[in-house]
């Protein structure tokens, strides 16, 4: 087909940006797309480009992106526009998928075994969990293994020396002691995650020139979706399969890389003309999904991005409704604001948020109510979490002080000083004497009378619990009774604490907390989406969707962004609010016709700050104080005249106004300065020519 004839039959509906890039048929190109650009139909088309028009072979190309279930929906849109027989010859792979080929390459031609790949998710957390237990001395919870999980995912993917390892800040204890055993324990297994299957492709392409060639041989074109996704490792295993190819055609969008704690790997896409030297950056501007009240907010606010190439959302759909701001004055007001929409709730809403324990108390509303509602969060950590555990120990606590086990979790979390030796004494005797355990302890010899006196102040506040609601007791373990200074100090997240308080103001008292707590934990785990239009989900969760109408929940300092700009002191904080910054703008943009934002007074807000102030009518409002105040200042500046002729006030006797001193007499001119005779009795020498040139001076009627 030639290149006529593939235009008016497939390019008729692309733009110029997008008929740009669809012709780009050679060398290194990379295409920066906007939310909502097409990028999908330009990757598509400029595949059949390049096998209908560039001669390209489809066997000799191969297509990548981020996950299989994009994979496939890729291949399936590809055959629904060019044929399922063209795209059956094309290979349509994650990164993941290319490395095992690599690997059964390797194998079969060198007559090795390769380790066997672990596929079932649930046999690595038992290891881990084993791990855990032998190197910090204690169960984890299902919270710590996911993290630890996800850490080592990151150290993989980012390619961490030891070095490196030593240096990462995590809150994981003995990280890189769990790691190297964790290794090991594959090793010895003779076994490998999906994490090593890239590890491994990478060092086989490195140390066997021979299989580097093979492949480079059968790939001459490669095409990558989602490049903002792909991590430094598949950036890396990727520059060696392309390095001798005909064309690489990569599509991403910096200001959309969100998933930092994957290991992506941004950078490339910033330093990709420096990697591949002589390559084409592309953009895709036009936006076909959102009003344009929703994109000049985002643009606006994704513009102080710090790592970013410049580019532009620029709309195509015409006005639509102002980006609302919806002022509260608590965190919890958010979700009574939303349970209001959900009761009358017919066209497709969504409400997005960071942690999907925000929308909890808005679940526990519906499910009371029965408000049918889609949830895309998954369960998350937050009830396997350390806090959540913690609350529901100390209640248990509270209802029986001869609880000596959990009295041992909890003991030193209270911010008194008992010691362990003191701790278990104290359960001893309580078993053996049939006391609380905090009567136990003030009774032992040798306690110091202050200690004494704050361990009964904890006794006494946690008698009084059992009289609260569970909301209020969860607010007074935390407030009063210590367990706050406990996080703070350990450097823990406190947000899951303002969760629990708000699940526990519908309870009358706080031993429902617990059972109540596992009640929406299994909803969670059974709920089936039903295709209500209410849709509760992550921001993570909602990337290349979008929705008619979207509310951004939660988007307070501590939550979104984890820290404040202010508070960020190195350069792994500087990344992390750099990337919380792309996720609230990947969750504006996710709007089609109305974007709604909650300004809570009570928390501090500054993504939401930023918005405000950036909306049109408060830019309108600055441009016209700054206008007034030029007028102003205009109006204050000393008032310039026309130059008048130097010979009208030279002649002495002269009558004369100055602009600045008045009316006054011409004493004498020297040739070079003028002397004045002013009403005030003063005489002043002024420099003739500068005077009459800029007309400060001129001659009056006496």
């Amino acid at each position: 087909m030639d290149k006529a004839a593939f235009q008016n039959q497939y390019m008729q509906p692309l733009n110029a940006q997008q008929c740009a890039a669809v012709t780009a048929d050679r060398g290194a190109v990379l295409l920066l797309a906007v939310p909502g650009s097409g990028k999908t139909t330009v990757l598509v088309t400029r595949l059949g480009y390049l096998f209908l028009c560039a001669g390209a072979a489809p066997e000799q190309t191969m297509t990548m992106t981020y996950t299989v279930s994009a994979a496939n929906e890729m291949r399936s849109r590809f055959a629904a526009r060019f044929g399922a027989e063209l795209a059956a010859r094309t290979q349509f792979r994650t990164l993941n998928g290319i490395s095992a080929v690599i690997l059964q390459h390797y194998s079969r031609r060198y007559r090795r075994t390769q380790p066997e790949l672990i596929t079932n998710e649930g046999e690595i957390t038992q290891l881990l969990t084993a791990l855990w237990q032998q190197v910090n001395h204690e169960y984890p919870a299902e919270s710590s293994v996911k993290e630890l999980r996800t850490a080592i995912t990151y150290i993989k993917n980012m390619s961490l020396t030891d070095d490196e390892l030593e240096e990462l800040q995590s809150d994981i204890d003995n990280l890189p002691e769990l790691y190297h055993r964790y290794q090991a324990a594959l090793r010895a297994q003779h076994r490998m995650d999906y994490d090593d299957q890239m590890v491994f492709a990478l060092q086989i392409l490195r140390a066997a020139p021979g299989i580097l060639a093979d492949f480079q041989a059968q790939y001459r074109h490669f095409c990558v979706d989602e490049a903002q996704d792909t991590s430094k490792l598949q950036h890396e295993l990727l520059h060696l399969l392309a390095g001798n190819c005909e064309s690489l055609f990569m599509v991403g969008d910096e200001d959309q890389s969100i998933y930092g704690f994957r290991a992506a790997y941004p950078q490339a896409l910033l330093e990709f003309d420096k990697q591949y030297p002589g390559a084409q950056v592309l953009l895709l501007e036009q936006n076909y999904r959102s009003a344009d009240a929703i994109l000049d907010a985002a643009n606006h606010f994704v513009a102080r991005s710090r790592y970013r190439r410049p580019k532009t959302i620029r709309p195509t759909r015409g006005a639509g409704a102002p980006v609302q701001i919806v002022r509260v004055s608590r965190r919890e007001d958010q979700t009574r604001h939303l349970f209001d929409i959900a009761k009358t709730c017919r066209s497709e809403t969504a409400v997005l948020f960071r942690n999907h324990e925000s929308a909890l108390p808005l679940i526990d509303l519906c499910e009371r109510a029965g408000i049918p509602y889609c949830y895309r969060g998954g369960e998350g950590t937050f009830f396997g979490s350390k806090i959540v555990r913690d609350i529901t120990d100390m209640i248990t606590l509270a209802y029986d002080a001869r609880d000596t086990e959990v009295f041992m979790r909890v003991y030193y979390k209270f911010g008194v000083p008992i010691s362990r030796v003191q701790a278990q004494y104290a359960c001893e005797e309580s078993r053996r004497a049939g006391c609380t355990v905090w009567q136990a302890l003030c009774a032992a010899d040798g306690i110091r009378h202050r200690l004494r006196l704050q361990a009964e102040d904890i006794a006494h506040g946690l008698a009084r619990l059992p009289r609260m609601n569970a909301g209020d007791a969860v607010r007074f373990l935390t407030e009063e009774l210590g367990y706050r200074k406990y996080l703070e100090q350990k450097s823990m997240d406190t947000g899951k604490l303002e969760i629990l308080a708000q699940l526990g103001e519908n309870l009358p008292v706080p031993s429902l907390l617990p059972g109540r707590l596992q009640s929406l934990q299994m909803t969670l785990k059974q709920h089936a989406n039903n295709g209500a239009p209410l849709i509760l989900s992550t921001i993570h969760s909602s990337k290349g969707l979008e929705y008619d109408r979207v509310f951004l929940l939660d988007a307070i300092d501590g939550v979104l962004p984890a820290r404040p700009e202010i508070a960020c002191q190195t350069p792994d904080e500087i990344r992390q609010y750099e990337e919380d910054r792309r996720l609230f703008y990947v969750g504006m943009t996710r709007a089609r016709d109305e974007l709604t934002l909650f300004f809570c007074a009570g928390e501090g807000c500054s993504f939401v700050q930023e918005v405000i102030y950036n909306l049109p009518e408060n830019r309108a409002r600055r441009e016209a104080e700054q206008q007034a105040q030029a007028r102003a200042a205009k109006a204050a500046a000393p008032q310039t005249r026309p130059a008048v002729p130097l010979s009208d006030v030279t002649e002495p006797g002269t009558v004369v106004e100055h602009l600045v001193f008045g009316r006054g007499v011409v004493a004498a001119y020297d040739g070079k300065y003028l002397t004045l005779q002013f009403a005030d009795g003063r005489k002043r020498k002024l420099d003739a020519a500068l005077v009459t040139q800029k007309g400060m001076v001129r001659r009056v009627k006496s």
